[in-house]
This record gives C-alpha cells, structure tokens and sequence, in this order.
C-alpha cells in the first residue's frame, strides 16, 4: 500500500524569489529533495519597515518581490511581516507569526496540512511554535547557523529560540555543532538529528582547468584561489585579499584572486573591498566578478587551483562540498560546522580569522599535492537525495509523536 503524502507547510524567511534567485537555493533544494515524500506550501515572508527602502539602499530590492512564484512543483508566496531594525528585532517572531497565521488560515482551507516546517530557530521556528497551537499540529525546526550560534547572546531571542526548540516535535541541523547547541539551549536530544546538506553532482563535477580558464577569461600561467559569497563581512573576502598582499610579499608564484558575490542582506562590501586592492597594489591580481547564478558555478570551481571560505560563522557550507565536488581542494576558517565538512587534510586546510594564518594556509596549500579523485569520491558521498529521504523521515516521526 502507498503511504499518502505528508502535506507540510513551510515556513522560511530564507527562500530563492525571482529577483533573488541564489537567496538561500540550498533551502529549495532541500524540499524539492523532499518532494517526493510529501507536498509542499511554503510561505516565505519578506522583512518590511516604511521607508526602510528609502533609508538602507540594499533593502530597496525587496519591493521588487513578487507576491508568489512557483519553484518546481513547490507553491511559494512571498508576504511581508513588518520587521522594525535595532531594538525591535526581537519581536520579528511575533510580527512573523501574524502574518503567517493570517495567510496559513486562508491556505488550511484548501490544503490542511498536517505539518509545519520551519526553516530557522528564529524567527520562523517560534512563528512555528505559535501557529503549531492554534492549527493543532506538529512543527519541525531546521538549525542553519546564526540561529543558535549568534542569536541566543541576545536574552529575549534567546527565551523565544529555547522556547521553540523545546516546543518542536523534531529538530534538524545541518552540523552536528549546530545540533549540540540547540541540547545546549534545551532541546530534548532524543528530538534531534544531524542532517547536512548534499550536493548536485549534476551541476557540480570536474573539468578541465585550461578550459575553464579560457572560458571565463583568467590567466592561464598563474595559480588561481577562487573565493564565492555574499560581499558581506561574515564571508571575509577582504581578509583573502589582504592575505593575498602577505602571499605576493612571501612567493615568487604569479597569484591571482577571483571573487565571486554580490551584495547580500547584511550589506555591501565592494568599495570596501575594491579600496583594498587599490591601496594594496593588486588590481592587476583581483577580479571582482559579480553574482553568479548556482548553476553557472562549476567552471569556476574548475578553474581554481584552491577555494576559499574565510566566514566568521557558517552552519554546514555548501560551497565547500560544490568545490571538492569539482575537485577542488579548500583553505577555509575553522568555524562552526566548517570543520565537520572539511574533517580530514587530504580535503583541505582549516585556519585562524587571521590575514597571517589565511595567507599561510593557502601558500601551503598551492604546495601541497591533491588527490583530486578523493575530493570527487568525499563529496560524491553527500547528495540530495539522501537529504531529501532523511527529512521526509523526520516528518513522519515528528507525526507519530503528536
């Protein structure tokens, strides 16, 4: 006999939209990994406060939002909850949850779902928790990062994210760090279970570096350190381009810097970067490429001779997988669940959030000799899939627990 489908609603203040299609993608994937086991609504609430698009440019782009989209087979609506900066922030949850609890009660009419799924601890997880009591249904909770290793420094979110995770039936995290935070905070460990992310192997394989080098305009003679985000402070793009002054200063190599990433919701650091390079004397060794789309990444993970993550917080990277899967090696920052993906040398090299241990740590690394098979193989062990299969588990014990 078929097991019916689990009808689930999401919600995710982290979600692709058509104006943001790279915003949060490895959330999409998830659920469309998941899709097979259940049926999905996903409500995906945008931040909003009067004029905050007058006052804060970056936020300007959230206007251009529409109200729904559909991704696959996934209905996703986009409505606003009011957001209010700085000393507000901790009652995001509660305007959250209003304007879920109004768009949800409209959405049980024609699809009552037997599950709520939140995609964060805060705000979405104790949104969760609150509509989980008037709808009389379970809420699962998926732990990504800042949620439980920044968030919970601040007392009233802190109430509210303990709160939820105890309230929720299940807890999914994509690091085991992650993972032991939320127990940390409360959590029922019984409840809880690592998941990491996986990659697309459809997307992300290896290539041939000249060809990828020509392709996208890069110097063929030079070694190539790639680095890929948002230009935001978290990801430390500056830090590897002071790092790469240190390293021209060490090697006789010709070394060369590409970033890839735009502005993201934490803000924009182009000029600051780009004031940097200038001050530096690096123009003719950086290139600030721009966003580039998911499925476009390949070619410059190929062409690479190492990537770089110098992130002062990160739940479980997919670029790091998407880089070993190309083949790649990684010099990454040892944060949070970082060192759960890179968990052996022959993968890469874990550093300090230093300029020092940065250059350091990609100078040995263009020494080192990869195996760049055993980067395929690791990788080739983490798909969606498997993800996908992992979560529509949790949801049915998340089910039986109600």
């Amino acid at each position: 006999m078929v097991e019916p489908k689990i009808r689930v609603l999401v919600i995710s203040t982290m979600f692709p939209n058509p104006i943001q299609p790279v915003y949060a993608v490895f959330v999409h994937r998830r659920l469309a990994h998941a899709a097979s086991h259940c049926e999905y609504r996903v409500l995906a609430p945008i931040p909003f406060f009067p004029l905050s698009h007058l006052l804060l440019e970056r936020y300007a782009i959230r206007r251009k939002i529409p109200k729904e989209a559909l991704y696959g087979n996934i209905p996703v609506q986009y409505p606003r909850f009011l957001s209010i900066p700085r000393l507000f922030k901790p009652l995001d949850g509660l305007f959250l949850f209003f304007t879920c609890w109004w768009h949800a009660r409209k959405i049980r009419k024609t699809f009552p779902f037997d599950l709520i799924d939140s995609q964060l601890a805060f705000p979405d997880g104790f949104a969760a928790y609150l509509l989980s009591r008037i709808f009389k249904v379970p809420f699962t909770i998926t732990l990504r990062g800042h949620d439980v290793n920044h968030l919970p420094v601040f007392p009233v979110r802190r109430r509210q994210i303990t709160l939820a995770l105890k309230g929720a039936a299940r807890v999914m995290a994509v690091a085991e760090a992650l993972r032991k935070a939320a127990v940390a905070l409360g959590c029922p460990s019984k409840n809880t279970e690592t998941i990491p992310n996986g990659v697309d192997r459809a997307l992300f394989f290896p290539g041939d570096r000249s060809e990828a080098r020509e392709l996208l305009g890069l110097p063929r003679s030079s070694k190539v350190v790639l680095t890929v985000g948002h230009l935001v402070e978290r990801k430390g793009h500056h830090l590897v381009v002071q790092a790469l002054a240190l390293m021209v200063a060490q090697s006789s190599e010709e070394l060369f810097l590409a970033i890839v990433g735009g502005p993201g919701e934490e803000g924009d650091l182009r000029e600051l970067i780009e004031g940097e390079v200038a001050r530096l004397g690096l123009k003719s060794r950086v290139r600030l490429v721009g966003p580039v789309a998911n499925e476009d990444l390949q070619p410059w993970f190929c062409a690479a001779d190492l990537f770089c993550l110098a992130s002062s917080k990160e739940g479980w990277a997919n670029v790091l997988l998407e880089s070993l899967a190309c083949g790649t090696p990684v010099v990454a920052t040892n944060v949070w669940g970082t060192p759960e993906v890179i968990c052996s040398p022959a993968l890469g090299i874990l550093v300090d959030r230093t300029v020092e241990s940065i250059a350091a740590g990609l100078l040995e690394g263009l020494k080192r000799t990869w195996d760049r098979e055993e980067l395929v193989l690791y990788a080739s062990r983490f798909t969606w899939e498997q993800v996908g299969a992992k979560v529509a588990e949790n949801y049915r014990l998340a089910l039986r627990l109600r």
